[in-house]
């Protein structure tokens, strides 16, 4: 097996794991069991693709080495337009929503007039770590877990797989943002099992 062809099969193994993260969820909007905030969805959508374009511009279109980043952008816009189709839902922008699409706008101005994509880029995944501020938020005022366990573990899982095909590639970019998303769901894990603890002490 040479260095593409491993490159390859762990970019495809980590695709896998980030849609089987996700499957469940999409799963249960499709049934209306669960209507998640469209204009939530639709802050992620734009980080991610915004991190998707801008990426694929500054590495030439490496696909293989930015697997994660790329596989986030597609499965968020796959849960906007499960929200759309399915649950009919009308847009609510909440403050700190409108905040952060206005500060995706200024990336993208700013991506337009310097077109340096490498900066741009980092911007963007800034962007996205301040969209985990949310979810923090509520995981510290939780009385119980909200979140999946199992979910959240093949993030973690893909995002340290993805770390191979980022490395072997050399790209920079696809490195900050695998490491980046390491640290941010294992913190989101970590605050998930403080929740579980504490729910079982009480018991």
């Amino acid at each position: 097996m040479n260095n593409l062809g491993a490159k390859e099969i762990v970019a495809a193994i980590v695709f896998m794991l980030m849609l089987s993260a996700n499957a469940q969820y999409i799963v249960q909007i499709i049934r209306k069991k669960i209507s998640p905030t469209l204009s939530t969805w639709i802050m992620f959508s734009t980080a991610t693709a915004l991190n998707a374009a801008s990426y694929l511009k500054a590495t030439d279109g490496d696909v293989v080495s930015g697997v994660l980043g790329l596989s986030d952008a597609m499965i968020c816009f796959l849960i906007v337009i499960s929200i759309v189709v399915f649950t009919r839902q009308k847009t609510r922008f909440k403050p700190f929503e409108k905040y952060y699409l206005l500060a995706a706008g200024v990336v993208v101005l700013f991506w337009l007039i310097s077109v340096d994509a490498f900066t741009t880029n980092l911007l963007v995944q800034l962007l996205i770590l301040v969209g985990y501020f949310p979810t923090v938020q509520n995981l510290l005022a939780a009385e119980k877990n909200p979140e999946s366990f199992v979910a959240w573990g093949l993030v973690l899982l893909a995002s340290m797989v993805s770390l191979y095909p980022a490395i072997s590639g050399d790209k920079v970019l696809a490195i900050i943002y695998s490491i980046r998303s390491m640290v941010m769901v294992s913190f989101v894990l970590i605050l998930m099992y403080r929740l579980k603890t504490r729910k079982e002490r009480q018991k």
